[in-house]
């Protein structure tokens, strides 16, 4: 059967009788088992995205697997997914989705896998002094969905309900309160949405002493960054804790990414593995945050003069100017390099950017002064950067797209969230901030800032208005 017929059976099967993981499970540990890895993969991250964000309806089938079946159909796919990731032969591609995959199962700690996991629900549901109706509501609304068929919308049912109880705390007692907070902290835990410090405080206890001095300084730097007031005497404050925040993420990451290079042995304890997914999603998030923390500082470099700022200080010779924004390209290219994509090439632009900000005005060639040396080789540099980025940020939408309308098409999924899938998935920042450089150092070269799109003359009228519109009815008329 072609792979897309047997996953679009296997997704009815889901729709039908409401078993997400072990249907998944099924296609996705086959697949990866017969060497037909890719388009599996590419198949299951879109199904899970859509899975998580509700595109895909599943309903009960009146069955009692308990939420500690899917946490134990969540071990064995994420063992098969890092088998496949910690190979060498392993294609970029294949990296990228696996990647993308991984986020989508809940938790499989002990106590989700235990026989009677995620009690404390049944216990609030016959609270003694709270509301009858909202014994029925927990009783019908989160307890029996979670122990027939646990997914992501019971957190965000969990969440509603909470929040509506806080709203009226007078109405309910401190104990039951608390109760219900616990609960809807377990439901993040299960399914593996804790925000970012969350989830790395979550394995602080794995860590060697080294390892913790680099989380500490990462979880402080992000705290500053968090409480740091919005205005304009923060700017400068904020560009620097963006950058050490930043520089922060990526030792880090690095500490993170050495720790899973090792594959799974088949004799390793379940508690490993378990460890072993939090860290992975850790160091996911980190990804993730990464890109948020390039993009807040393009954006404050913009505020403070940009391309134009940056080629005014490289004229009077000031390039330390330039070391925040070398060292935040720096850090982007490797989150890229820890993700999987073209390491060796990642490192290779690192030492590059470090040299250049190193030597600084040092060099001198011929006639050439050091700014010119300087600028030609960052040049030379930020040219590879961002072709390098741009590869990147083109690899997902030539992965996707035809899946994602052949599946979406098979699935009824509404036209717009399937042509809108890949805008979400593309990291342009890094290339982004490869541009605003380049247009720095070309305009310091004396050349124009601007890439040509198509060269070639152009012969006639130019006529200007202020809307096509007035044109259109002045020819008109």
């Amino acid at each position: 059967m072609p792979l897309l017929a047997e996953f679009k059976y296997i997704v009815e099967q889901v729709i039908l009788h409401g078993n997400k993981l072990e249907v998944m499970c099924e296609l996705l540990v086959g697949n990866l088992e017969s060497g037909d890895w890719l388009e599996a993969l590419i198949f299951s991250a879109i199904y899970l995205k859509w899975i998580n964000t509700g595109q895909i309806p599943c309903f009960e089938d009146g069955g009692h697997p308990r939420p500690n079946r899917h946490a134990e159909i969540s071990r064995l796919i994420f063992r098969e997914l890092e088998r496949i990731y910690c190979m060498k032969d392993t294609s970029l591609q294949e990296v990228l989705s696996i990647r993308k995959i991984h986020p989508c199962f809940p938790s499989f700690k002990a106590e989700f896998t235990a026989s009677v996991p995620l009690t404390r629900i049944r216990d609030v549901a016959h609270w003694g002094d709270i509301p009858h109706d909202l014994k029925q509501e927990i009783k019908h609304t989160i307890q029996n969905k979670l122990h027939r068929n646990a997914g992501p919308e019971d957190l965000v049912a969990t969440e509603a309900m909470l929040a509506r109880i806080t709203r009226n705390l007078e109405e309910y007692s401190e104990a039951f309160v608390e109760q219900f907070k616990i609960i809807h902290h377990e439901l993040k835990d299960f399914s593996m949405l804790g925000n970012l410090t969350e989830q790395l405080e979550s394995i602080k206890e794995s860590f060697d002493d080294q390892s913790l001095s680099a989380l500490t300084l990462f979880l402080e730097c992000k705290e500053r960054l968090d409480n740091l007031e919005e205005s304009k005497d923060a700017l400068d404050k904020s560009i620097d804790l963006l950058l050490k925040t930043a520089q922060s993420l990526n030792a880090l990451r690095e500490v993170i990414v050495k720790g899973l290079e090792s594959s799974l042995r088949n004799d390793v304890p379940d508690v490993a593995i378990a460890m072993r997914q939090k860290w992975r999603l850790c160091e996911i998030g980190l990804e993730d945050y990464s890109f948020l923390l390039l993009s807040r500082f393009l954006n404050a470099l913009e505020v403070v003069g940009g391309a134009q700022q940056l080629k005014e200080n490289a004229e009077s010779k000031n390039v330390s100017s330039w070391n925040g924004p070398l060292g935040s390209l720096f850090v982007g290219i490797r989150q890229l390099g820890l993700s999987g994509w073209k390491p060796e090439e990642c490192t290779a632009i690192g030492n590059e950017l470090l040299a250049c900000k190193e030597k600084g005005l040092s060099e001198k060639e011929g006639s050439e002064d050091g700014k010119a040396v300087w600028a030609l080789r960052l040049k030379a540099t930020l040219d590879r950067s961002r072709r390098l980025t741009e590869e990147y940020s083109e690899a997902l939408p030539q992965m996707f797209p035809q899946k994602v309308e052949m599946l979406g098409k098979a699935l009824g999924i509404p036209e717009n969230s399937v042509r809108t899938y890949n805008e979400a998935e593309i990291r342009a920042g890094v290339s982004k901030l490869c541009t605003l450089l380049l247009k720095a150092v070309r305009s310091t070269l004396g050349s124009q800032g601007w890439d040509v799109l198509v060269p070639g003359a152009a012969h006639g009228t130019l006529i200007q208005v202020l809307l096509i519109s007035s044109k259109q009815e002045s020819s008109k008329s």
